[in-house]
């Protein structure tokens, strides 16, 4: 019989007011499902739409298939070689008036039409270029679609698109235009909140407030509960029939909630929300088996309930609980950002409250002990000035004593250091055990003359009078190379000299500090073939900061520290000479000219020693960029 009879056109023009009248996305499938295919005139067909996802077809609805038929149809990847998944992906009707060449044509679809015969029709739902999902038809009987047909058949699956396109808009327009004012409510009750949050001190007042606030907007009944010794006891309880507050006060007296028990016990404990968007009976009845507490539960009528912790700096300070008694209000996970919002102002409220009894015991406890405070503080200046001058004296003694032990100690020293030589001398080179012994001896007695030295050094770094004065640092630092060349013979060294300002110091201890540095540089590179050195200055926040970089064998960076502490080596006396003085005594004249000096390095790839000058009074004409810079080969 041809698809397009006028009994045909007219089930059609019925079906299509049907369609014109339905703005429920489910509803109109459901039509195209149980009126539309019968109203073209098919025997039996099936509608899917396209995932979310994008990545395959699921099964809608059909009309009279038999369930073994459709369990394949359930999700089919839009990979599958099936008539109806091509024509969803070519966007074109795919027409197959036998079955028996479907089957040859198709070798995926021939185990689920085996036994059946006849014609089938697979029509994608397009609106524009968007398809929607596939329309698929089938006939009992073997027929030709006609061109007419063929047209007809492409033109009501385009109705059935569009009607499904305009419910989903409708559909996706009222939920939106609920949300936004769902939103709206929502921010109103934040703000009123918010105000009534910060109106008052009193808890119980506030915590009242805020719960009536939240009943009917957010919930039918709304409870702050907050802990007293083992149990959490509602503060604050607020429904939306009134008469129902002292229900809910009695069910928790008979029924207190222990701190260590589940449900909001377990909240307060562990901080996270608790969500259950649907109570069933089945819940309650696992939860006790006591019928008088099941009925009393039961008389709360509810039928969705959210606990939140009042949660402030990481504390869980008490546990805010909202139920509704309504399918209509059901509480999902998407309600939880909202609701934490709103129980953390809470929780400000009552650790202000907390915070504000607790400063008024305070202040009472602060003006009785006012007098004592200040009889006390009268006392501890006194023993501060006290502590400060013998802490002075101290320093200068451990001064005077460092000075004059170290002073005390070089003429022994020389005295050993030329009494081992001359007994070398005398004992001429026949007794080589001895010569070795006493080659110790006056090894030990140059170190121990370093070291007194360095001592001496740092003792008089720390005690003489600084007289500050324009330096030049470029004209210095040329000056320590120069006084540096004679231990140079025979090695490559390369110095690269920035331009380096003038700052105000003493330049008798400014000199020592870059002979130690620069001393350190050439000592250190001994092991390369070539060795540089860069000298440069920049400005970082107002502070001038001078760099000294080498390629020598460089340290571990976490025992930087140490560099600077008296008698402190990274590296042991054989392999690189020194007495652990001279860095002590660079970081005490910069400590004195209120600098700094620390440094960097890379294992094996050098060291920077970094001078940090504070702010100059001014800039004269050595300021960086007067100098240039230049490379001193040595």
């Amino acid at each position: 019989m041809p698809l397009s009879t006028e009994s045909k056109l007219l089930d059609w023009f019925r079906f299509v007011d049907l369609l014109g009248r339905t703005d429920e996305p489910q509803a109109v499938i459901q039509a195209v499902i149980d009126e539309g295919i019968k109203a073209i005139g098919a025997d039996g067909g099936f509608v899917s739409l396209v995932s979310e996802a994008g990545d395959a077809l699921n099964f809608i609805g059909s009309y009279a298939y038999r369930q073994e038929a459709l369990d394949f149809l359930k999700s089919v990847p839009l990979s599958a070689q099936l008539p109806f998944v091509m024509a969803y992906n070519r966007r074109e009707a795919l027409f197959l008036e036998s079955l028996e060449q479907a089957r040859t044509d198709y070798p995926e679809v021939a185990p689920y039409i085996q036994n059946l015969h006849g014609s089938v029709a697979d029509l994608p739902l397009l609106v524009g270029d968007e398809a929607l999902g596939v329309l698929a038809l089938s006939f009992r009987q073997a027929r030709t679609f006609s061109p007419y047909e063929r047209t007809f058949l492409r033109v009501l699956a385009a109705q059935c698109a569009q009607a499904l396109h305009r419910s989903q808009a409708l559909h996706d327009e009222r939920r939106a235009r609920a949300q936004a004012e769902a939103l709206q409510e929502r921010f109103a009750y934040l703000s009123a909140a918010s105000q009534a949050l910060n109106i008052s001190l009193d808890l119980t007042a506030t915590l009242e407030t805020l719960t009536r606030l939240a009943v009917p907007r957010l919930a039918d009944w709304c409870s702050v509960s907050l802990p007293q010794g083992d149990h959490l006891i509602p503060v604050a309880v607020a429904h939306e029939d009134p008469a129902k507050v002292e229900l809910v006060r009695r069910f928790t007296e008979h029924y207190p909630v222990l701190i260590e028990g589940s449900g909001a016990g377990q909240v307060f404990r562990t901080g996270e929300p608790r969500l259950t968007p649907v109570i069933t009976e089945e819940m309650l009845r696992a939860s006790s088996s006591d019928e008088v507490y099941l009925e009393a539960v039961r008389a709360l009528e509810l039928h969705s309930m959210v606990q939140v912790p009042l949660t402030v700096h990481g504390r869980t300070v008490g546990v805010m609980g909202l139920a509704s008694s309504r399918p209509e209000r059901t509480y999902q996970e998407q309600d939880l950002p909202f609701l934490l919002e709103v129980s953390n102002r809470a929780a400000l409220a009552v650790e202000n409250a907390g915070l504000y009894a607790q400063l008024q015991q305070e202040l009472e406890q602060r003006t009785r002990a006012q007098e004592a405070v200040a009889t006390l503080n009268t006392q501890l200046e006194a023993r501060v000035r006290e502590r400060t001058q013998a802490l002075e004296e101290a320093n200068a003694n451990l001064e005077a004593f460092t000075y004059t032990a170290s002073h005390d100690l070089r003429a022994p020293v020389r005295h050993i250091y030329s009494f081992a030589e001359l007994l070398q001398r005398r004992l001429g080179t026949e007794d080589t055990r001895a010569q070795l012994l006493l080659t110790q001896i006056r090894n030990a007695a140059h170190r121990m003359d370093e070291l007194t030295l360095g001592l001496l050094d740092l003792a008089r770094v720390s005690s003489q009078t600084l007289a500050f004065g324009p330096v030049d640092l470029g004209a210095l630092v040329h000056q320590v190379i120069d006084d540096l060349a004679p231990d140079l013979t025979g090695r490559q060294v390369h110095w690269e000299v920035g331009r380096l300002p003038v700052v105000c110091g003493d330049p008798r201890l400014l000199r020592q500090v870059f002979q130690n540095l620069l001393g350190n540089a050439v000592k250190y590179t001994r092991p390369r073939g070539e060795a540089r050195v860069t000298i440069c200055a920049r400005t970082v926040k107002q502070e001038l900061w001078v760099e000294i970089s080498d390629n020598g064998v460089g340290f571990e960076p976490e025992r930087a520290g140490q560099l600077f502490g008296l008698f402190q080596r990274l590296h042991h006396q054989t392999e690189f000479e020194g007495t652990g003085v001279g860095l002590a005594t660079v970081q005490r004249i910069m400590t004195r000219h209120g600098g700094r000096v620390w440094a960097d390095s890379t294992p094996g790839q050098g060291a920077t020693f970094t001078l940090s000058f504070p702010p100059q009074p001014e800039e004269g004409p050595g300021s960086p960029g007067h100098a240039d810079g230049h490379l001193r080969p040595s």
